[in-house]
C-alpha cells in the first residue's frame, strides 16, 4: 500500500482579512485531493462559514492553538508533518519563514503583490495577471513562478459550471463585495440601483456583519432578492453583470464569461484590477477614499442599456483570458516539486 502524500494549507479568514485567503487555499486543496494527496487547512480561530466550506471540500481541518504569523504558528504548523506546505495570508512574519527555511522545509507561498516575507520558497503562485518574474528576483534557490491567470485556483464548483452552457438572464446584476464587505458597500450599492429596470442577486459573505441591515436595504428595493452561499456560482453563472469586490471573485466571474465591475476595496487590489480593465472583462472603480456610488449606478445604467457590444466583447475577453484548469495546473507543478 502507497502512502498518500500529505499537502497542509496554512491560512486564516476573519472580519478583518476577509476570507479570500482559504477561500484559494481550498480550491488548490479541492485539486490536490483530486490528484491523491490528503490535505489539512491548519488555521487559527477559523469563522464557522469557512469550516463549513472545508468540509464541503474534503478538507481536514486542524486548529492551530498559538499566536499567530511568528515562529510559533510556524512550529505548530509544522508539527501536523505535511509533505508540503502552502501559505497564504499578508500577515505572516520574518520569523515564520525563517523557521520553514531552517528547517529545509518544501513550501509554496501565494501571493498578490510580493506582500510575502518569504526569501526562499520552493514555489511561488500569484495567479493575477500583472504578476512577473521581475517581481520575485530578489528570492533565492531559483524557486518555481507559477504567475498569471492560467494558474487561476478556482474552486470546483466554479470550474464545473464553467463547461455548462448557462441561458443568460437579461439585466441580471449580481452583486457580492467579497467575505466581509468592510466598508459596507452592499446595502447603499443596491439602494443606490433601486431605480433601474433590473434584476438584483445579492450575495452576503459569512463574516459580514451587516447581514440584517443589507436584508433590511434588499426587501426596500423591487426585483431584488438575497441568495444563499449554496446558490452563489449557479446565480452568478446566469447573470448579465457583477459587481464583485477585486479579488479572486473577478476570477471567477471571468471563468463563468460574466462581466464585472471590479470595485478596488484595498491596496492589495490595485494590480488585479487594473490589468483586469486591460484584458477587457472587467472595468476597475476604486472605491478605497470613496464610495463612488454615483459612479457604480452609471456604470451598471451604460454597460446594460447601451446597444453598443460592451456585454459582449467582455464576455469574449473573460472566454479569451482564463480557463477552469488553474487549479490543475498549479497542482501538477507543485507535485513535480516534490
Amino acid at each position: 500500500m502507497v502512502d498518500r502524500k500529505v499537502a497542509v494549507l496554512r491560512a486564516d479568514a476573519s472580519g478583518l482579512i476577509g476570507v479570500g485567503h482559504v477561500m484559494r487555499s481550498l480550491a488548490l486543496g479541492e485539486a490536490m485531493r483530486d490528484a491523491g494527496f490528503d490535505v489539512v487547512l491548519a488555521s487559527v480561530d477559523l469563522p464557522a462559514g469557512m469550516r463549513e466550506e472545508a468540509r464541503k471540500c474534503g478538507i481536514t481541518i486542524v486548529d492551530l492553538n498559538c499566536v499567530q504569523f511568528g515562529a510559533d504558528d510556524a512550529l505548530a504548523t509544522l508539527a501536523i508533518n505535511g509533505n508540503v506546505l502552502v501559505v497564504d495570508g499578508y500577515l505572516f512574519e520574518r520569523n515564520f519563514f525563517e523557521i520553514l527555511e531552517i528547517k529545509k522545509t518544501n513550501f509554496v507561498v501565494i501571493d498578490d503583490n510580493v506582500e510575502t516575507k518569504a526569501l526562499a520558497p520552493s514555489v511561488v503562485i500569484n495567479q493575477n495577471p500583472h504578476a512577473t518574474p521581475e517581481m520575485y528576483a530578489h528570492l533565492s534557490g531559483d524557486p518555481m513562478l507559477l504567475l498569471g491567470l492560467q494558474y487561476a485556483m478556482l474552486r470546483r464548483e466554479v470550474r464545473e459550471a464553467a463547461k455548462l452552457s448557462v441561458v443568460l438572464i437579461a439585466k441580471k446584476v449580481f452583486v457580492a463585495l467579497g467575505g466581509s464587505d468592510f466598508l459596507k458597500l452592499t446595502g447603499p450599492i443596491v439602494h443606490a440601483l433601486k431605480d433601474l429596470d433590473i434584476e438584483l442577486c445579492v450575495a452576503v459573505g459569512p463574516t459580514n456583519s451587516q447581514r440584517q441591515q443589507i436584508e433590511e436595504v434588499v426587501q426596500s428595493v423591487p426585483h431584488s432578492r438575497m441568495i444563499l452561499q449554496a446558490d452563489y456560482i449557479t446565480e452568478l453563472a446566469s447573470s448579465s453583470l457583477a459587481i464583485l469586490a477585486a479579488g479572486s471573485s473577478l476570477w471567477e466571474a471571468a471563468a463563468l464569461g460574466v462581466p464585472s465591475i471590479g470595485l478596488i476595496v484595498a491596496d492589495n487590489q490595485l494590480g488585479a484590477s487594473t490589468s483586469s480593465e486591460k484584458i477587457g472583462f472587467s472595468i476597475s472603480v476604486d472605491v478605497r477614499n470613496n464610495a463612488n456610488i454615483e459612479t457604480i449606478h452609471s456604470l451598471v445604467e451604460n454597460v446594460l442599456g447601451l446597444p453598443n457590444q460592451t456585454l459582449e466583447k467582455m464576455r469574449t475577453a473573460a472566454e479569451n483570458g482564463i480557463d477552469e484548469n488553474g487549479s490543475s495546473r498549479v497542482c501538477d507543478e507543485i507535485g513535480q516539486s516534490l
